[in-house]
């Protein structure tokens, strides 16, 4: 059975249109059409009578009774939830809700400076794009904290993170040791470097270098981290784009030095930090290290490189 509209018109050319209910037959070997119910014309269906129909015919459909019922549990709108309550816990016990939380009552912020901080940086765990990206993304995300959040919350934020990223290493770090290792025996140092597309204006640190994205062609920071053996980094450095290894390793190694209360350590970095002014400088701050060699060096192992894997490696 189906519906059809069947159009009659008045003399003066008016039309008149009828909704029926039909049924296709084979009879002598031909197909017809035959009326089964004329419910009326169209224009005094259309307010409302036929969606009564409708519904009063649903219920004897099985399939349509139970899209019927369920018609109040669709949703009107969704936001992702897992993201933000899986890192907001792992946040919170790395404790940079309390770090951040005495900074801003130092400095009399407000609270939105501090979940634009989390915004981003879970925006960059899952969805990474731009400041501008980040404020309209936050609205994919069911945090009810976030919907108060404006664009110059995160240029405020990052702003704060610069002043104050010493100080938010520090007290990372001392939280860190206090809950984990209540020691710093192993540190790993590496480098990376990010390039940047279209006019970075005055920015210093922009410069040409070996570029680890194969995009020589672009200006460049290097960004070097520092991390513990439990993979929670110590602190981050970022040094003009034509630095090399070995200059972001000491530069590294010595503000470690200076800033924490390390008596003992192992660095270790790759072959990339090898050189002689990195083994003086480790030397002078009596440091101790593992560094990657070259296999030719390693071919006819000396005595001393003999001493030294066996000094450092159980270490590790």
């Amino acid at each position: 059975m189906f519906a059809r509209i069947k159009t009659a018109y008045n003399r003066d050319g008016s039309e008149r249109r009828y909704l029926q209910i039909c049924e296709s037959r084979r009879e002598e070997g031909k197909v017809r059409q035959k009326v089964l119910c004329n419910l009326g014309r169209v224009e005094d269906l259309q307010n409302g009578k036929l969606d009564d129909l409708i519904r009063s015919l649903a219920k004897f459909s099985d399939k349509l009774a139970v899209v019927d019922a369920a018609e109040d549990l669709f949703a009107d709108w969704s936001k992702e939830y897992g993201p933000s309550l899986v890192f907001r816990r792992l946040w919170e016990n790395l404790g940079l809700h309390e770090i951040l939380a005495q900074l801003f009552c130092e400095r009399e912020l407000s609270v939105d400076v501090q979940e634009a901080i989390f915004c981003m940086v879970l925006n960059r765990l899952t969805e990474p794009t731009s400041k501008l990206g980040v404020s309209d993304w936050k609205d994919s995300v069911h945090r009810p904290e976030f919907e108060s959040l404006k664009l110059h919350h995160f240029y405020r934020a990052i702003d704060f993170l610069d002043e104050n990223k010493e100080m938010i290493e520090e007290k990372l770090f001392y939280h860190h040791t206090d809950l984990f290792t209540r020691q710093l025996d192993l540190v790993f140092f590496d480098t990376t470097s990010t390039y940047v597309e279209g006019d970075a204006g005055a920015f210093d640190l922009l410069e040409y270098g070996h570029s680890k994205d194969h995009r020589p062609d672009r200006l460049q920071v290097m960004i070097g981290m520092l991390m513990s053996r439990d993979g929670i980094p110590i602190a981050h450095h970022v040094f003009p784009g034509n630095t090399p290894d070995t200059d972001a390793f000491i530069e590294a190694v010595s503000d470690l030095k200076k800033r924490f209360n390390i008596q003992r350590v192992i660095v270790v970095g790759d072959r990339g930090m090898m050189g002689k002014r990195t083994l003086e400088l480790l030397e002078k701050l009596n440091l101790q290290y593992i560094l990657g060699v070259r296999m030719p060096i390693l071919h006819k192992p000396s005595v001393g490189v003999l001493r030294f894997l066996l000094l450092f490696l159980p270490a590790l």
